[in-house]
Protein backbone atom coordinates (compact mmCIF):
# COMPACT_ATOMS: atom_id res chain seq x y z
CA UNK A 1 0.00 0.00 0.00
CA UNK A 2 1.30 3.46 -0.97
CA UNK A 3 1.21 5.51 2.26
CA UNK A 4 2.47 8.84 0.83
CA UNK A 5 -0.98 10.19 -0.18
CA UNK A 6 -2.11 9.67 3.45
CA UNK A 7 0.96 11.49 4.83
CA UNK A 8 0.57 14.32 2.30
CA UNK A 9 -3.10 14.79 3.22
CA UNK A 10 -2.13 14.92 6.93
CA UNK A 11 0.31 17.78 6.36
CA UNK A 12 -2.14 19.65 4.13
CA UNK A 13 -4.41 19.98 7.16
CA UNK A 14 -1.77 20.28 9.90
CA UNK A 15 1.63 21.96 10.15
CA UNK A 16 4.64 20.92 12.21
CA UNK A 17 3.96 23.67 14.76
CA UNK A 18 0.16 23.39 15.22
CA UNK A 19 0.58 22.16 18.80
CA UNK A 20 2.76 25.17 19.76
CA UNK A 21 0.23 27.61 18.30
CA UNK A 22 -2.73 25.78 19.94
CA UNK A 23 -0.86 25.84 23.27
CA UNK A 24 -0.20 29.60 23.05
CA UNK A 25 -3.82 30.26 22.01
CA UNK A 26 -5.04 28.33 25.07
CA UNK A 27 -2.72 30.39 27.27
CA UNK A 28 -3.96 33.69 25.82
CA UNK A 29 -7.67 32.77 25.84
CA UNK A 30 -8.05 30.63 28.99
CA UNK A 31 -4.99 30.74 31.26
CA UNK A 32 -4.51 34.54 31.37
CA UNK A 33 -8.01 35.13 32.87
CA UNK A 34 -7.41 32.24 35.33
CA UNK A 35 -4.16 33.83 36.57
CA UNK A 36 -5.87 37.20 37.05
CA UNK A 37 -8.75 35.44 38.84
CA UNK A 38 -6.23 33.89 41.30
CA UNK A 39 -5.18 37.45 42.26
CA UNK A 40 -8.46 39.30 41.70
CA UNK A 41 -8.38 40.99 45.13
CA UNK A 42 -5.33 43.00 46.16
CA UNK A 43 -5.41 43.96 49.84
CA UNK A 44 -2.36 46.00 50.98
CA UNK A 45 -1.29 46.64 54.59
CA UNK A 46 -3.45 49.80 54.64
CA UNK A 47 -6.63 47.98 55.62
CA UNK A 48 -9.31 50.30 54.24
CA UNK A 49 -7.89 50.14 50.67
CA UNK A 50 -8.65 47.30 48.23
CA UNK A 51 -8.18 46.79 44.48
CA UNK A 52 -10.33 44.46 42.38
CA UNK A 53 -8.98 43.12 39.06
CA UNK A 54 -11.11 41.73 36.24
CA UNK A 55 -11.38 41.21 32.45
CA UNK A 56 -7.79 40.92 31.24
CA UNK A 57 -7.42 41.44 27.51
CA UNK A 58 -4.47 41.17 25.14
CA UNK A 59 -4.52 43.17 21.89
CA UNK A 60 -2.69 42.49 18.64
CA UNK A 61 0.84 43.94 18.43
CA UNK A 62 1.16 47.70 18.06
CA UNK A 63 4.04 50.15 18.31
CA UNK A 64 4.46 53.50 20.03
CA UNK A 65 6.97 55.69 18.22
CA UNK A 66 9.56 57.92 19.90
CA UNK A 67 7.28 60.96 19.65
CA UNK A 68 4.58 59.02 21.61
CA UNK A 69 2.23 58.43 18.67
CA UNK A 70 0.72 54.90 18.63
CA UNK A 71 0.40 52.83 15.45
CA UNK A 72 -1.93 49.83 15.48
CA UNK A 73 -0.56 47.61 12.70
CA UNK A 74 2.91 46.43 13.68
CA UNK A 75 4.06 43.48 11.57
CA UNK A 76 6.79 40.88 12.36
CA UNK A 77 9.04 42.10 9.50
CA UNK A 78 9.24 45.57 11.05
CA UNK A 79 10.06 44.05 14.47
CA UNK A 80 12.98 42.13 12.89
CA UNK A 81 14.34 45.12 10.94
CA UNK A 82 14.05 47.61 13.83
CA UNK A 83 15.24 45.21 16.57
CA UNK A 84 11.94 45.53 18.42
CA UNK A 85 9.90 42.99 20.39
CA UNK A 86 6.77 41.72 18.64
CA UNK A 87 4.38 42.06 21.57
CA UNK A 88 0.80 43.00 22.35
CA UNK A 89 -0.43 45.35 25.10
CA UNK A 90 -2.22 43.91 28.13
CA UNK A 91 -5.23 45.69 29.64
CA UNK A 92 -7.11 44.90 32.84
CA UNK A 93 -10.08 46.58 34.56
CA UNK A 94 -8.97 47.92 37.94
CA UNK A 95 -11.39 49.09 40.61
CA UNK A 96 -9.97 51.06 43.56
CA UNK A 97 -12.07 50.74 46.73
CA UNK A 98 -11.58 52.70 49.96
CA UNK A 99 -13.70 51.76 52.99
CA UNK A 100 -15.93 49.78 50.55
CA UNK A 101 -16.58 52.97 48.53
CA UNK A 102 -15.55 53.01 44.87
CA UNK A 103 -12.83 55.66 44.37
CA UNK A 104 -11.61 54.99 40.84
CA UNK A 105 -12.33 52.59 37.96
CA UNK A 106 -10.05 52.37 34.96
CA UNK A 107 -9.19 50.15 32.00
CA UNK A 108 -5.48 50.03 32.74
CA UNK A 109 -2.45 49.18 30.61
CA UNK A 110 -0.31 46.78 32.69
CA UNK A 111 2.47 45.73 30.30
CA UNK A 112 3.46 43.93 27.11
CA UNK A 113 3.26 40.22 26.28
CA UNK A 114 5.32 38.74 23.39
CA UNK A 115 3.04 37.30 20.71
CA UNK A 116 3.71 33.99 18.94
CA UNK A 117 3.75 34.28 15.15
CA UNK A 118 0.68 32.78 13.42
CA UNK A 119 -1.27 32.59 16.74
CA UNK A 120 -4.76 34.12 17.06
CA UNK A 121 -3.27 37.39 18.38
CA UNK A 122 -0.80 37.73 15.47
CA UNK A 123 -1.43 39.88 12.37
CA UNK A 124 -0.30 36.94 10.15
CA UNK A 125 -3.06 34.62 11.39
CA UNK A 126 -5.49 33.57 8.63
CA UNK A 127 -3.66 35.44 5.82
CA UNK A 128 -3.38 34.01 2.29
CA UNK A 129 -0.05 33.41 0.53
CA UNK A 130 -0.40 36.66 -1.48
CA UNK A 131 -1.16 38.69 1.65
CA UNK A 132 1.82 37.17 3.49
CA UNK A 133 4.16 38.04 0.60
CA UNK A 134 2.78 41.60 0.62
CA UNK A 135 3.55 41.82 4.36
CA UNK A 136 7.15 40.70 3.69
CA UNK A 137 6.72 37.18 5.10
CA UNK A 138 7.67 33.78 3.69
CA UNK A 139 4.44 31.84 2.91
CA UNK A 140 6.28 28.59 3.81
CA UNK A 141 7.19 29.87 7.31
CA UNK A 142 5.24 27.89 9.95
CA UNK A 143 5.31 30.46 12.76
CA UNK A 144 5.32 29.09 16.31
CA UNK A 145 8.16 31.36 17.49
CA UNK A 146 8.59 34.85 19.01
CA UNK A 147 10.55 37.97 18.03
CA UNK A 148 12.44 39.46 20.99
CA UNK A 149 14.59 42.58 20.37
CA UNK A 150 14.62 41.71 16.66
CA UNK A 151 15.86 38.13 17.20
CA UNK A 152 13.71 35.08 16.40
CA UNK A 153 13.39 33.04 19.59
CA UNK A 154 11.82 29.61 20.04
CA UNK A 155 10.81 28.07 23.36
CA UNK A 156 12.17 24.55 23.84
CA UNK A 157 9.50 22.05 24.97
CA UNK A 158 10.29 20.82 28.51
CA UNK A 159 9.87 17.17 29.52
CA UNK A 160 8.70 16.84 33.15
CA UNK A 161 7.23 14.15 35.40
CA UNK A 162 3.44 14.06 35.28
CA UNK A 163 1.68 16.01 38.03
CA UNK A 164 -1.11 14.48 40.15
CA UNK A 165 -0.08 10.94 39.18
CA UNK A 166 0.87 8.32 41.80
CA UNK A 167 4.21 6.56 41.17
CA UNK A 168 5.45 3.58 43.22
CA UNK A 169 9.21 3.17 43.81
CA UNK A 170 11.46 0.98 45.99
CA UNK A 171 14.79 2.07 47.50
CA UNK A 172 17.90 0.20 48.67
CA UNK A 173 16.56 -0.07 52.27
CA UNK A 174 13.52 -2.04 51.01
CA UNK A 175 11.30 0.95 51.83
CA UNK A 176 8.47 1.38 49.32
CA UNK A 177 7.31 4.91 48.46
CA UNK A 178 4.08 6.04 46.85
CA UNK A 179 4.75 9.54 45.44
CA UNK A 180 2.65 12.21 43.77
CA UNK A 181 3.61 15.70 42.55
CA UNK A 182 0.55 17.69 43.55
CA UNK A 183 0.12 20.90 41.53
CA UNK A 184 -2.11 23.90 42.14
CA UNK A 185 -1.36 27.07 40.18
CA UNK A 186 2.31 27.96 40.68
CA UNK A 187 2.72 25.57 43.64
CA UNK A 188 4.19 22.09 43.12
CA UNK A 189 4.58 19.85 46.15
CA UNK A 190 5.91 16.30 46.39
CA UNK A 191 3.79 14.14 48.72
CA UNK A 192 5.27 10.77 49.69
CA UNK A 193 3.69 7.89 51.63
CA UNK A 194 6.41 5.41 52.67
CA UNK A 195 5.91 1.82 53.83
CA UNK A 196 8.92 0.91 55.96
CA UNK A 197 10.36 -2.61 55.91
CA UNK A 198 8.64 -3.25 59.30
CA UNK A 199 5.21 -2.40 57.81
CA UNK A 200 4.76 1.04 59.41
CA UNK A 201 3.45 3.89 57.22
CA UNK A 202 4.93 7.39 57.25
CA UNK A 203 4.06 10.45 55.19
CA UNK A 204 6.01 13.56 54.13
CA UNK A 205 4.74 16.68 52.40
CA UNK A 206 6.01 20.31 52.19
CA UNK A 207 6.27 21.84 55.72
CA UNK A 208 5.37 18.52 57.41
CA UNK A 209 7.16 17.09 60.47
CA UNK A 210 9.82 14.47 59.76
CA UNK A 211 8.63 10.87 60.27
CA UNK A 212 4.97 11.86 60.59
CA UNK A 213 2.86 8.72 60.95
CA UNK A 214 0.06 8.29 58.42
CA UNK A 215 -2.45 7.41 61.17
CA UNK A 216 -1.65 10.74 62.93
CA UNK A 217 -2.24 12.69 59.70
CA UNK A 218 -5.47 10.79 59.05
CA UNK A 219 -6.77 11.84 62.48
CA UNK A 220 -5.65 15.45 61.85
CA UNK A 221 -7.76 15.34 58.66
CA UNK A 222 -10.81 14.48 60.78
CA UNK A 223 -10.93 10.67 60.36
CA UNK A 224 -11.76 8.91 63.63
CA UNK A 225 -9.51 6.04 64.77
CA UNK A 226 -12.31 3.50 64.25
CA UNK A 227 -12.82 4.70 60.64
CA UNK A 228 -9.17 4.81 59.49
CA UNK A 229 -9.27 1.26 58.02
CA UNK A 230 -12.23 2.35 55.80
CA UNK A 231 -9.94 4.70 53.83
CA UNK A 232 -7.80 1.76 52.65
CA UNK A 233 -8.53 -1.04 50.17
CA UNK A 234 -10.24 -4.16 51.51
CA UNK A 235 -7.52 -6.75 50.69
CA UNK A 236 -6.37 -9.03 53.52
CA UNK A 237 -2.70 -8.00 53.18
CA UNK A 238 -3.60 -4.30 53.24
CA UNK A 239 -5.94 -4.58 56.23
CA UNK A 240 -3.24 -6.59 58.05
CA UNK A 241 -0.77 -3.69 57.61
CA UNK A 242 -3.44 -1.17 58.67
CA UNK A 243 -4.04 -3.08 61.93
CA UNK A 244 -0.26 -3.11 62.50
CA UNK A 245 -0.22 0.70 62.17
CA UNK A 246 -3.31 1.13 64.39
CA UNK A 247 -1.53 -0.78 67.18
CA UNK A 248 1.30 1.79 66.95
CA UNK A 249 -1.06 4.80 67.06
CA UNK A 250 0.27 7.84 68.96
CA UNK A 251 -2.70 10.21 69.35
CA UNK A 252 -6.29 9.79 70.46
CA UNK A 253 -8.23 12.57 68.71
CA UNK A 254 -8.11 15.26 66.00
CA UNK A 255 -6.95 18.06 68.34
CA UNK A 256 -3.99 16.04 69.62
CA UNK A 257 -3.04 15.05 66.05
CA UNK A 258 -3.15 18.68 64.88
CA UNK A 259 -1.08 19.74 67.91
CA UNK A 260 1.62 17.20 67.00
CA UNK A 261 1.93 18.84 63.56
CA UNK A 262 1.56 22.33 65.11
CA UNK A 263 4.53 21.77 67.45
CA UNK A 264 6.71 21.28 64.37
CA UNK A 265 5.37 24.12 62.16
CA UNK A 266 4.92 26.65 65.02
CA UNK A 267 7.27 25.62 67.85
CA UNK A 268 6.97 27.52 71.12
CA UNK A 269 3.61 29.11 70.27
CA UNK A 270 0.37 28.91 72.28
CA UNK A 271 -1.88 25.93 71.53
CA UNK A 272 -4.59 27.91 69.68
CA UNK A 273 -2.04 29.32 67.24
CA UNK A 274 -0.38 25.90 66.82
CA UNK A 275 -3.72 24.26 65.93
CA UNK A 276 -4.62 27.02 63.47
CA UNK A 277 -1.18 26.90 61.82
CA UNK A 278 -1.37 23.09 61.50
CA UNK A 279 -4.76 23.39 59.77
CA UNK A 280 -3.35 26.03 57.38
CA UNK A 281 -0.41 23.75 56.49
CA UNK A 282 -2.70 20.75 55.87
CA UNK A 283 -5.11 22.79 53.72
CA UNK A 284 -2.42 24.65 51.77
CA UNK A 285 0.41 22.14 51.26
CA UNK A 286 -1.10 18.65 51.50
CA UNK A 287 -2.46 17.47 48.12
CA UNK A 288 -3.47 21.00 46.97
CA UNK A 289 -4.74 19.64 43.61
CA UNK A 290 -7.70 18.06 45.48
CA UNK A 291 -8.55 21.39 47.14
CA UNK A 292 -7.37 23.88 49.72
CA UNK A 293 -10.42 24.26 51.96
CA UNK A 294 -11.63 22.53 55.13
CA UNK A 295 -14.28 20.61 53.13
CA UNK A 296 -11.56 18.81 51.11
CA UNK A 297 -9.87 17.16 54.10
CA UNK A 298 -11.88 13.91 53.95
CA UNK A 299 -11.12 13.55 50.22
CA UNK A 300 -7.42 13.99 51.04
CA UNK A 301 -7.63 11.24 53.67
CA UNK A 302 -9.09 8.81 51.11
CA UNK A 303 -6.45 9.79 48.56
CA UNK A 304 -3.68 9.09 51.11
CA UNK A 305 -5.35 5.75 51.84
CA UNK A 306 -5.22 4.91 48.14
CA UNK A 307 -1.51 5.87 47.95
CA UNK A 308 -0.70 3.74 51.02
CA UNK A 309 -2.70 0.79 49.63
CA UNK A 310 -0.58 0.84 46.45
CA UNK A 311 2.66 0.85 48.49
CA UNK A 312 1.43 -2.12 50.57
CA UNK A 313 0.38 -4.02 47.41
CA UNK A 314 3.91 -3.55 46.02
CA UNK A 315 5.40 -4.88 49.30
CA UNK A 316 3.35 -8.10 48.98
CA UNK A 317 4.09 -8.49 45.26
CA UNK A 318 0.52 -7.69 44.19
CA UNK A 319 1.67 -4.91 41.83
CA UNK A 320 4.90 -3.94 40.11
CA UNK A 321 7.12 -0.90 40.48
CA UNK A 322 6.30 2.11 38.26
CA UNK A 323 8.75 3.09 35.53
CA UNK A 324 9.55 6.82 35.68
CA UNK A 325 10.89 6.65 32.12
CA UNK A 326 7.56 5.34 30.76
CA UNK A 327 6.05 8.13 28.66
CA UNK A 328 2.66 7.76 30.35
CA UNK A 329 4.41 9.18 33.45
CA UNK A 330 5.83 12.17 31.54
CA UNK A 331 4.29 15.42 30.30
CA UNK A 332 5.56 17.90 27.71
CA UNK A 333 5.27 21.60 28.56
CA UNK A 334 4.81 23.48 25.29
CA UNK A 335 5.21 27.24 24.69
CA UNK A 336 1.79 28.09 26.16
CA UNK A 337 2.51 26.25 29.43
CA UNK A 338 5.96 27.83 29.71
CA UNK A 339 4.46 31.29 29.10
CA UNK A 340 1.83 30.52 31.75
CA UNK A 341 4.55 29.81 34.37
CA UNK A 342 6.41 32.98 33.37
CA UNK A 343 3.35 35.24 33.32
CA UNK A 344 2.11 33.92 36.69
CA UNK A 345 5.49 34.83 38.22
CA UNK A 346 5.52 38.28 36.56
CA UNK A 347 1.90 39.01 37.54
CA UNK A 348 2.60 38.06 41.18
CA UNK A 349 5.44 40.59 41.10
CA UNK A 350 3.05 43.24 39.71
CA UNK A 351 0.60 42.55 42.57
CA UNK A 352 3.44 42.84 45.10
CA UNK A 353 4.58 46.11 43.51
CA UNK A 354 1.00 47.47 43.56
CA UNK A 355 0.75 46.82 47.30
CA UNK A 356 4.06 48.61 47.85
CA UNK A 357 3.01 51.63 45.74
CA UNK A 358 -0.35 51.90 47.59
CA UNK A 359 1.34 51.73 51.02
CA UNK A 360 3.90 54.34 49.99
CA UNK A 361 1.31 56.70 48.50
CA UNK A 362 -0.96 56.52 51.57
CA UNK A 363 1.99 56.89 53.99
CA UNK A 364 3.12 60.05 52.16
CA UNK A 365 -0.48 61.33 52.20
CA UNK A 366 -0.67 61.73 48.44
CA UNK A 367 -3.82 61.39 46.36
CA UNK A 368 -4.49 57.72 45.63
CA UNK A 369 -5.54 56.86 42.07
CA UNK A 370 -4.87 53.99 39.67
CA UNK A 371 -2.62 55.96 37.28
CA UNK A 372 -0.06 56.76 40.00
CA UNK A 373 0.25 53.26 41.49
CA UNK A 374 0.52 51.10 38.33
CA UNK A 375 3.99 50.39 36.91
CA UNK A 376 3.69 48.49 33.56
CA UNK A 377 7.43 47.75 33.41
CA UNK A 378 7.00 45.30 36.31
CA UNK A 379 5.51 42.66 33.97
CA UNK A 380 7.18 43.61 30.67
CA UNK A 381 10.77 43.59 31.94
CA UNK A 382 10.52 40.18 33.62
CA UNK A 383 8.97 38.47 30.61
CA UNK A 384 11.39 40.09 28.16
CA UNK A 385 14.42 39.22 30.32
CA UNK A 386 13.41 35.55 30.62
CA UNK A 387 12.75 35.22 26.88
CA UNK A 388 15.97 37.04 25.93
CA UNK A 389 18.25 35.01 28.24
CA UNK A 390 16.43 31.67 28.44
CA UNK A 391 16.55 31.72 32.29
CA UNK A 392 13.09 30.52 33.33
CA UNK A 393 11.09 29.91 36.48
CA UNK A 394 12.30 27.04 38.68
CA UNK A 395 15.98 27.66 37.80
CA UNK A 396 15.53 26.20 34.32
CA UNK A 397 18.08 27.46 31.78
CA UNK A 398 18.21 27.36 27.99
CA UNK A 399 14.40 27.42 27.68
CA UNK A 400 14.46 29.97 24.87
CA UNK A 401 17.08 29.95 22.10
CA UNK A 402 17.85 31.67 18.83
CA UNK A 403 16.07 29.91 15.99
CA UNK A 404 18.48 28.71 13.31
CA UNK A 405 17.70 29.80 9.75
CA UNK A 406 20.61 27.90 8.14
CA UNK A 407 18.24 25.82 6.00
CA UNK A 408 14.60 24.69 5.79
CA UNK A 409 15.05 21.91 8.39
CA UNK A 410 16.91 23.93 11.08
CA UNK A 411 13.81 25.77 12.40
CA UNK A 412 11.90 22.47 12.32
CA UNK A 413 14.38 20.73 14.66
CA UNK A 414 14.39 23.76 17.00
CA UNK A 415 10.61 24.01 17.26
CA UNK A 416 10.13 20.25 17.82
CA UNK A 417 13.03 19.81 20.25
CA UNK A 418 12.27 18.32 23.69
CA UNK A 419 14.55 18.94 26.67
CA UNK A 420 14.52 16.86 29.86
CA UNK A 421 14.70 18.60 33.24
CA UNK A 422 17.30 16.06 34.50
CA UNK A 423 20.87 17.15 35.27
CA UNK A 424 23.09 16.63 32.21
CA UNK A 425 26.22 16.12 34.38
CA UNK A 426 24.91 12.88 35.92
CA UNK A 427 25.11 9.49 34.21
CA UNK A 428 21.39 8.52 34.40
CA UNK A 429 21.83 5.67 31.93
CA UNK A 430 18.17 4.55 31.97
CA UNK A 431 16.83 8.08 31.42
CA UNK A 432 19.08 8.46 28.36
CA UNK A 433 18.07 5.15 26.76
CA UNK A 434 15.51 4.81 23.99
CA UNK A 435 12.40 3.60 25.82
CA UNK A 436 9.76 1.38 24.20
CA UNK A 437 7.12 4.09 24.75
CA UNK A 438 9.13 6.53 22.57
CA UNK A 439 7.89 4.58 19.53
CA UNK A 440 5.99 6.95 17.24
CA UNK A 441 6.43 9.82 19.71
CA UNK A 442 10.18 10.55 19.78
CA UNK A 443 12.80 10.23 17.07
CA UNK A 444 15.14 7.37 18.16
CA UNK A 445 18.12 8.87 16.26
CA UNK A 446 18.08 12.69 16.57
CA UNK A 447 19.92 13.55 19.81
CA UNK A 448 23.16 15.51 20.44
CA UNK A 449 26.54 14.00 21.34
CA UNK A 450 28.14 14.69 24.70
CA UNK A 451 26.50 15.39 28.09
CA UNK A 452 23.05 16.12 26.59
CA UNK A 453 22.89 12.76 24.81
CA UNK A 454 19.47 11.17 25.38
CA UNK A 455 18.24 14.14 27.44
CA UNK A 456 17.61 16.43 24.45
CA UNK A 457 15.29 14.64 22.02
CA UNK A 458 13.09 15.51 19.05
CA UNK A 459 9.43 14.81 18.48
CA UNK A 460 8.68 12.41 15.63
CA UNK A 461 7.25 14.28 12.63
CA UNK A 462 3.80 12.67 12.88
CA UNK A 463 3.48 12.96 16.67
CA UNK A 464 1.16 15.55 18.18
CA UNK A 465 0.96 16.94 21.72
CA UNK A 466 -2.48 17.80 23.08
CA UNK A 467 -3.22 20.86 25.22
CA UNK A 468 -4.63 20.95 28.77
CA UNK A 469 -8.10 19.52 29.38
CA UNK A 470 -10.35 20.90 32.11
CA UNK A 471 -10.66 18.21 34.78
CA UNK A 472 -13.82 19.80 36.20
CA UNK A 473 -15.83 18.67 33.13
CA UNK A 474 -14.70 15.05 33.64
CA UNK A 475 -15.44 15.24 37.38
CA UNK A 476 -18.99 16.49 36.61
CA UNK A 477 -19.59 13.52 34.27
CA UNK A 478 -18.29 11.06 36.92
CA UNK A 479 -20.57 12.60 39.56
CA UNK A 480 -23.58 12.37 37.22
CA UNK A 481 -22.83 8.66 36.83
CA UNK A 482 -23.35 8.27 40.59
CA UNK A 483 -19.82 8.27 42.02
CA UNK A 484 -19.78 10.03 45.40
CA UNK A 485 -17.62 10.43 48.47
CA UNK A 486 -19.24 9.12 51.64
Amino acid sequence: MDKWPLIESYFKQKSFVDQEIASFNQFADEKLPEIVDENKEIIPKIEEVKIDLADIEILKPRIIEVDGSPRDKFYPLEARLRNRTYSGPLFVTMKLMRRDVEQDVKRTYIGELPIMLKSNKCWLNGKTEEELIEMGEDPLDWGGYFIINGAEKVLITQEVLASDRVIITKDAKEDISSEVISTKGAFKGRIRVTRKANGLLEVTFPASPKKLKLTTLMQALGVKESKINDTFSTGIEIQNDVLLNLEDIEVTDEKEALDRIGKYVAPGQIIDYRLRRAQEVIDGFLLPHIGQSKEDRLAKAYYLGMMASKAIEKAYGLRGEDDKDHYANKRLELSGKLMEHLFRYAFKYLVKDLKFQIDRTVTRRRKLNISTIIRPDAISERIRFAMATGNWIGRATGVSKFMDRVNYLSPLTDIRKVKSSLNKNRELYEARDVHGTHWGRMCPIETPDGPNCGLVKNLALLSKVTTDVRTQEIEDIVKKLGVKLE
